[in-house]
């Protein structure tokens, strides 16, 4: 037949000449296969990237997106998922949103440098976990210089966003966030995790219904331990949510997650920090002494949600409520007992009727964010514990 073009085959088919037109070429169906535009199948597609075995990842196989020169993105990752959007970023990490190319559903990849610290013991931490209120870990792609670390999506956003947005909780809205907090608690305390991080930026809601469940994330300062009644003596945290004992370098317990429950759970039903300071050693000082007060016009909560925190915000540890205490509190069942934890009364609301906002009680939003991502500086809390010490030498409490 020579080398005739489609359009030439059938304009001299029109005109009578004896050159045979294309489409009624014997090979007809062999071209049209050639041409035809090919379907790719789902199932097919994924037996052409299998996971590997074991679950670990090739070193040094990434892809850098069309759309995103610098977003580097590794290649197993991409056939098994589609990059939609970045939907986070920070000092040394990115959030993506992707979606699972066979299941449809969808997943956030954090990707953070291998040279992070901490990342492995997170990792390990998160590899373990399994419970409804803990983030899931899906799976973990590594390249020679980052890890993609694919998460269950939430997608309902942080708590501090949803406080900051409506002003604060109602009480019955409150005590359905700590419920659910409680019971990741409980479940991470029973297999030795204490989270030592705890506050509203590290909790996440699954969606943006309002009763969407609540998930407890960032294990970078988690610590497993190896046996139980094992302490812990590293000063580490968010300055505005670390315990007195913690403050005064005494060795802790798992404990220091439920203080930090108490400074949340005031926080719900104020929309304000019960310890808010500019000055660290002030602020710590009001830590250690439980110097915190519930506002009037702030406090949404009924006295026995007051009294809930404050067995919560108990400077001795050992009084401080655990989560499966806390879960049986008569605030959160509902059910007239009274615990066998001492309580430490408050000063009467009537005397802070008059007493205006101030800049220690600032709401949430210009505090929180404002030491977003800081950790407590060790030395630091070093030289207030020493202070403490040689101020008071008869503390006694710890």
């Amino acid at each position: 037949m020579g080398n005739v073009c489609i359009g030439c085959a059938q304009k001299q088919s029109s005109t009578g000449s004896s050159v045979t037109p294309f489409v009624s070429s014997p090979h007809r169906g062999f071209f049209r296969k050639i041409l035809a535009k090919t379907r790719i199948d789902a199932e097919s597609l994924a037996q052409t990237c299998p996971p590997p075995v074991g679950g670990e990842m090739p070193v040094g196989e990434c892809t850098i997106l069309p759309d995103r020169p610098a977003l580097r993105l590794h290649s197993r990752l991409l056939c098994k998922y589609e990059v939609l959007a970045v939907v986070g970023k920070g000092s040394f990490s990115q959030v993506l949103r992707v979606q699972h190319r066979i299941s449809r559903k969808f997943f956030a990849v954090k990707l953070v440098s291998t040279e992070i610290g901490g990342i492995d013991n997170e990792l390990s931490i998160l590899s373990r976990v399994s419970h409804p209120n803990v983030i899931r870990l899906e799976e973990v792609f590594k390249s020679s210089s980052k890890l993609f670390i694919v998460m269950e999506m939430a997608s309902g956003g942080e708590l501090y966003d949803r406080i900051v947005s409506k002003g604060r909780y109602s009480e019955l809205e409150a005590k359905q966030a700590l419920v659910m907090l409680l019971n990741g608690l409980l479940y991470l305390h029973s297999i030795r995790i204490t989270h030592r991080d705890l506050k509203p930026e590290n909790l996440l809601y699954s969606d943006t219904r309002p009763d969407a469940r609540l998930l407890i994330t960032d294990f970078g300062l988690a610590h497993q331990a190896t046996m139980p009644g094992e302490k812990m003596t590293e000063t580490c945290g968010t300055p505005e949510y670390i315990s007195p004992e913690l403050l005064l370098r005494v060795p802790y317990t798992d404990k220091v997650d439920m203080w930090a429950v108490g400074v949340i759970a005031y926080i719900l039903m104020s929309g304000i920090m019960p310890f808010d300071d500019d000055c660290r050693s002030r602020l710590y000082t009001h830590i250690i002494t439980a110097n915190y007060v519930y506002f009037p016009q702030f406090w949404s909560g009924s006295e026995l949600a007051k009294e809930f925190v404050d067995c919560l915000l108990e400077i001795d540890s050992q009084l401080r409520l655990s989560a499966v205490d806390a879960l049986k509190h008569e605030w959160i069942t509902g059910e007239k007992h009274r615990t066998a934890v001492p309580l430490r009364h408050s000063r009467p609301a009537s005397e802070y009727n008059a007493m205006q906002r101030t800049k220690s009680t600032r709401s949430i939003r210009s505090v929180t964010r404002s030491d977003h991502g800081h950790r407590v500086d060790p030395h630091e809390v070093d030289q207030f514990a020493t202070q403490m010490r040689t101020a008071t030498k008869n503390y006694g409490v710890f």
